[in-house]
């Protein structure tokens, strides 16, 4: 379990990227399931209860066909598994760093953190996942870092419109 944790946090850190995951449909699946727990933790404590399956289902599925768009259309369809490995991976640690900051404040808990440097800190883990998925997906295609970073900051502002129309409508 160890190992890979620190496989994705070697990806996390730009020190290695997809390629450097086994090609392994139960790692994929590993890593499917731990982003789909860590996402509908947050979900259920930011949204109404109706928005779990829509949000997670909007997530999950358009990182899985924005990926394989992507990839198909490079001519690297063979890379997916490690792609979607890589990206839920990295995904779910992520945001299990966010979590507390997240999530603490709708549970009522008090911070001691202020609120100007809790919002500082949301803002650059998002900036970073925005820069590991931008990491992952350039290495996938071989492409450059401006390549991978405008299909992450596509996926990105996709999945928050979403979500803030899950938002309003609460």
């Amino acid at each position: 379990m160890q190992a890979i944790v620190n496989a994705f946090w070697q990806i996390a850190l730009f020190r290695q990227g997809p390629d450097d995951l086994p090609d392994s449909r139960p790692l994929l699946m590993f890593a499917l399931l731990a982003y789909i727990l860590v996402d509908a933790a947050v979900i259920l404590m930011l949204y109404p209860p109706q928005a779990l399956v829509p949000l997670l289902l909007v997530d999950v599925g358009f990182l899985t066909l924005w990926s394989t768009g992507i990839l198909h259309l490079f001519g690297y369809g063979a890379r997916l598994q490690r792609t979607l490995t890589a990206l839920f991976g990295v995904g779910a640690l992520l945001q299990v760093l966010a979590f507390p900051l997240s999530v603490w404040p709708a549970l009522g808990i008090p911070f001691e953190i202020p609120l100007y440097l809790r919002i500082w800190v949301l803002l650059i883990i998002l900036l970073w996942t925005v820069a590991v998925y931008a990491h992952v997906f350039s290495r996938s295609l071989t492409r450059p870092l401006g390549t991978g970073l405008l299909f992450s900051v596509v996926y990105f502002v996709v999945i928050y419109k979403f979500a803030a129309q899950w938002g309003q409508v609460s």
